[in-house]
């Protein structure tokens, strides 16, 4: 999906802010929403004139508006109908951390992303995932889940590798070639996650 099918730019509205088109709700306000923790059904459920492609045309115009991104696969995940648009907003926060050398800041969102991506789940199963072994729990259920015994332990191992992306918030304790590198597993990991999730139990 390109953001030109969904969002104008008129001087005529709104003052020549992108806007949703067919609507007065500029892409600002839609990421303003997003990023003050609103969920994409709350956000659809309040502005009924909105759908579920037009949130996601807003990200994907603020990506693209941006400079090339730091973490190049978030950019990749923006038209995954499975991934939230909350989680996709926290790692578009992320990137533009890490787009100012702020490896501390971009860390900690990535972890909330991955915090939120799992706690989607778990309210979905019904499982608790408050703390960090509530989550752990979580990802090692959904890896249970299938009988693909790599997919649960690409899932394990992609958790041990988030909650290094956690701790270098907390300390900044990884090299900066370190934090580039684990950045980058986080938007995969994330998508792994949600496509787990979807695949029915026993298959692979």
């Amino acid at each position: 999906m390109e953001w030109n099918e969904r969002i104008t730019v008129n001087p005529e509205v709104l003052g020549g802010r992108p806007a949703v088109k067919g609507t007065r709700l500029s892409v600002s306000f839609i990421l303003e929403l997003l990023a003050a923790g609103s969920s994409e059904r709350a956000i659809l459920d309040n502005y009924p004139q909105l759908s579920q492609d037009d949130i996601r045309a807003c990200l994907r115009y603020a990506s693209e508006s941006l400079e090339p991104p730091q973490v190049p696969q978030i950019r990749n995940l923006l038209d995954d109908k499975a991934i939230p648009c909350d989680v996709l907003a926290i790692l578009s926060q992320a990137d533009a951390e890490f787009r100012r050398h702020d490896a501390c800041g971009g860390s900690r969102l990535l972890w909330q992303a991955v915090k939120r991506s799992i706690q989607h789940i778990a309210v979905k199963r019904g499982w608790p995932a408050e703390n960090d072994d509530e989550l752990e729990q979580v990802i090692e259920r959904l890896g249970n889940e299938t009988d693909d015994e790599n997919g649960g332990l690409n899932l394990i191992g992609g958790f041990g590798n988030a909650l290094a992306v956690r701790d270098n918030a907390n300390g900044e304790w990884l090299c900066e070639s370190d934090i580039d590198f684990f950045a980058k597993l986080m938007p995969p990991f994330i998508e792994n996650i949600f496509a787990a999730a979807e695949r029915p139990a026993g298959t692979v």
